[in-house]
Order: structure tokens, then C-alpha cells, then sequence
């Protein structure tokens, strides 16, 4: 992985055997890089997969389920949680319930009642564009540019490029999970900046165009911990653009707080609802 810098106004190509010193593919208007790390010390998740993978070791080793729903409502007896009641009007019983909703975590504010609802930190989405390239060869550096955007590429094993950049401002987000626009004027601007920066990739169109939301809290700390006033109830979001690379922290922390009481590993004092640094 490295970090490129480019000159905006430049075109030439750098030929093979001018390429700045250490990069693999980036070759149009580049003035400067920085090492960021190599294949000891830096590695790739795909966050699909990586999913995928979780959630069928849980099947296969303890039976867990899916069951696809919209919560419109948890349902609290004795100031613990007994279950929760979907849309359709399906009611599942639980003792415990982990808000987990990345940029839709607000809906859980009017699960409970503004007693406990309103515990639950705002949380904002930054709205990020990406296409999906398929490169002439398997590329291995991932590339963090400056100029043209700043978008940043990141190549896959299976030959795709993953590559995003030009944020939006952070928003409550009112779209609904799965139906994200997708805009045409920000998958060009990606197509541009890859045009200016890389004679490999720039002329092969993308295969995929997608868009997705980055869940942020107001003080840019993740919220992880028990809700207070009602027992059984947790939250675990607002992890930016970290949340795959935090996920397995997170999910051992929340599962040590269902099953001990306590995270053992991690410290959440900081990152709880009622966290006396949060602003």
C-alpha cells in the first residue's frame, strides 16, 4: 500500500521503467509516494466475504438464524427486554437485543420509548460512491492518492479493482437499506480520476457502480456498550469507514457483555452512550 501524489495538470505516462520507485501500477502525472506498508504488515478484508464467513461458522457451530424483518418496536417488560415486534407483526422473543444498524441505528430511537430511546447517540451518514474494475492482471498495491479527487484503489485478489472517493457530507440518511441511489455524476467523477492516474485501468469501464453510507456519530466515536434504564438492550455502531476492520473487536466485546456482564479485552468506557467524553 502506498500513498501517490499527482500533478493534476500532467498527462505523460511514465514509462515502465520510470515508474516512481516501489509502485506497481500508478503512471500518469506522478510526482511523489509514501510506503504505507507492505504484505507483512498490511492486509485486505472483503467485507462480504468476511460476512459470509461469520455468519456460516455461527450456523454451522451453534444453530443460529435468520429471520429478514423490519423492527418497528421493542417490546420491554419490567424494564427488560422480552423480545422485539417486526413490521409485519411477527413478534420474536429474546432476552437480549443489539442494535447493530450502521447509518439506520436512529430508528432504534422510537423502538423503546423516549426514555430510553433518546440514550441512543445521533448517528449521520457520509454517502460514498465505488465502482468495481476488472483489471488485464492481478494487481497487489493498493494506492491512496492526492489529487484528482483523492479517490483511493484497491485491488482484489480475483482481479477487481475497488475504487471510491468523493465523499458526500454527513446526513441523516433517509434511504432505505439496499435501495441507495446510485449517481451518475459521481461514478464519473471516479471513471475521471482513474483516467488520470493510471494508463492500465483508465480506459476499461466498470463492471459494477454502487454507493453505500458510512454510519458517523456527532463526536466521531463508535457507540458500543448497554443502554441504561432497561436491561438486555445494547448498541453497537458509528464506526466510519472502520467498521469491517473493527467488527470482530466489536462483536467478541458485545458478546462478552451478553454473556459475562463485561468486555474483558476492550475498554468501553469511552465509547458507551452515557460516556462522560462523548459532547
Amino acid at each position: 500500500m502506498c500513498s501517490v501524489a499527482c500533478d493534476e495538470k500532467s498527462t505523460n505516462v511514465k514509462p515502465i521503467g520510470e515508474k516512481l520507485e516501489g509502485v506497481e501500477w500508478a503512471d500518469i502525472g506522478t510526482v511523489g509516494s509514501r510506503m504505507m506498508g507492505g504484505h507483512d504488515t498490511i492486509a485486505q478484508v472483503h467485507p462480504e466475504k468476511l460476512c459470509n464467513a461469520l455468519w456460516k461458522y455461527s450456523q454451522e457451530s451453534v444453530g443460529s438464524k435468520l429471520v429478514i424483518g423490519k423492527v418497528v418496536e421493542a417490546i420491554v417488560v419490567d424494564a427488560k427486554v422480552a423480545g422485539v415486534k417486526l413490521d409485519d407483526g411477527t413478534q420474536l422473543d429474546c432476552d437480549a437485543l443489539v442494535v447493530a444498524c450502521g447509518p439506520w441505528t436512529e430508528a432504534a430511537k422510537s423502538w423503546f420509548g423516549s426514555n430510553v430511546g433518546d440514550t441512543i447517540p445521533s448517528m449521520l451518514g457520509i454517502k460514498y460512491h465505488s465502482i468495481l474494475i476488472q483489471s488485464p492482471r492481478v494487481l497487489s498495491q493498493a494506492v491512496f492518492f492526492q489529487g484528482h479527487g483523492d479517490p483511493e484503489v484497491y485491488p482484489r485478489p480475483d482481479g477487481d479493482a475497488y475504487i471510491t472517493g468523493f465523499p458526500d457530507q454527513p446526513i441523516k440518511v433517509t434511504e432505505s437499506p439496499g435501495d441507495e441511489e446510485v449517481r451518475s455524476e459521481k461514478v464519473n467523477k471516479l471513471i475521471d480520476a482513474t483516467k488520470k492516474t493510471s494508463s492500465e485501468l483508465g480506459d476499461i469501464p466498470p463492471h459494477t457502480t454502487q454507493s453505500c453510507y458510512l454510519p458517523t456519530t456527532i463526536d466521531g466515536l463508535p457507540v458500543i456498550g448497554p443502554l441504561p434504564k432497561v436491561k438486555g438492550a445494547y448498541v453497537a455502531s458509528g464506526h466510519g469507514c472502520w467498521g469491517i476492520l473493527n467488527s470482530p473487536a466489536t462483536g467478541e466485546a458485545i458478546a462478552e457483555l451478553l454473556v459475562e456482564g463485561k468486555a474483558k479485552h476492550i475498554d468501553l468506557e469511552l465509547l458507551g452512550v452515557d460516556s462522560p467524553f462523548r459532547r
